[in-house]
């Protein structure tokens, strides 16, 4: 077991919210080898890179060496529940994660299946997902509007963008945006930017411009605080993609505090875990838009996933023209009409022995 360490800077920071950018994109990939020569490929969000390698070369390998790879429900159990129980949140679930993915697809590729048809085939029955384009980051609001409209040109009919820099600044960017991209849903994300009385006033203006969904507008752990805002505001909310495990979802949950859900497959648990939270989900009514902003691995998986979910609604779609996205996967992606074609490779449908992941390798 092994990671590949990846970096892509960028030529124009992304803006998201209290005035933060982003100058580069960081991944971590963990590839999992088994005794018959079959490599599995996951990847893990969250933790730095470095981190992730350190979690994963000193305290995960040692641990699988020698098991059943095929067995994945039990090495889930072995490597957070054994004796890591303690670790609920944070680096070693996320690296676990990782793990986990890769562990899916060696499944798929020892059975010559794609990973989705293990977790229960395609619940929708199109051989596609809905998706919209993401991420529109922070900028004038003349250049928003335009990209956004020209997203909706090519498919899309939802589009997301960041904002969080105050209300004023925001409603500016916010009417724009609906100009541009007219009847096609419209999804803000405040990246934690907010507390709770600014959150309420930004939430009270989304939900007269039509907003879709108001997406994390505080901080992940003011569950309460989330409550708060789901009850008293119009502007439907999503959140999740900070949150781990099916027991951090089910608090969620029991208090009322999301209507979108988006668990990042690549920090939550992995496949298995995610797969959990979906159906949670669904049991508690609550739709499932899983969070992906990653390289193609992670777009692999979470199309995976998203196919076996019923309660699933929408792929997030990476439109920023990132170098390890599309260049990660075994077949080229079909979008049409703002649908994605699912993957019918073995595994992930993913490959890793490319010109990209050395260019970009740390």
């Amino acid at each position: 077991m092994r990671t590949v360490r990846l970096r892509a800077g960028l030529d124009r920071p992304l803006g998201v919210s209290d005035d933060r950018t982003i100058d580069a994109r960081t991944a971590c990939l963990v590839v999992v080898e088994t005794d018959a020569g079959v490599r599995g490929v996951g990847e893990a969000v969250g933790p730095p890179s470095a981190v992730t390698e350190r979690i994963v070369d000193e305290r995960l390998a040692p641990r699988l060496a020698g098991a059943d790879p095929l067995a994945v429900e039990r090495q889930w159990r072995r490597l957070l529940t054994d004796d890591l129980y303690k670790e609920r949140k944070g680096a070693v679930v996320a690296a676990v994660s990782g793990v986990d993915i890769a562990l899916w697809d060696i499944a798929g590729r020892t059975r010559d299946e794609p990973v989705y048809r293990l977790l229960g085939g395609d619940t929708g029955g199109t051989g596609s997902l809905r998706a919209y384009a993401s991420d529109l980051f922070w900028d004038d609001p003349e250049r928003m509007a335009d990209r956004a409209a020209s997203y909706v040109e090519q498919g899309f009919t939802g589009v997301k963008c960041h904002l969080g820099r105050g209300l004023a600044a925001d409603e500016a960017r916010v009417a724009a945006l609906r100009d541009a991209v007219g009847d096609a849903a419209l999804m803000v994300d405040l990246n934690c930017g907010y507390d709770r009385a600014e959150a309420r006033r930004v939430g009270q203006m989304l939900a007269d411009y039509d907003v879709y969904w108001y997406e994390e507008p505080l901080a992940p752990h003011d569950v309460a605080g989330l409550a708060d805002l789901a009850r008293s505001l119009d502007v439907p909310l999503a959140t999740g993609e900070n949150e781990y495990t099916k027991w951090g979802f089910r608090d969620l949950f029991e208090a009322g505090a999301v209507d979108y859900a988006m668990p990042d497959a690549m920090r939550c648990g992995g496949l298995t875990e995610a797969k959990k939270i979906c159906a949670l989900a669904e049991a508690h009514g609550v739709t499932v838009t899983p969070h992906c902003f990653t390289t193609g691995v992670g777009l692999a998986a979470t199309m995976h996933l998203a196919a076996a979910t019923p309660a699933f609604e929408w792929l997030e779609f990476d439109v920023t023209d990132f170098p390890l996205f599309g260049s990660l996967l075994a077949e080229p992606l079909t979008v049409e009409d703002g649908r994605v074609t699912l993957p019918e490779a073995p595994g992930l449908g993913v490959d890793i022995d490319v010109p990209a992941v050395e260019e970009y390798r740390v």
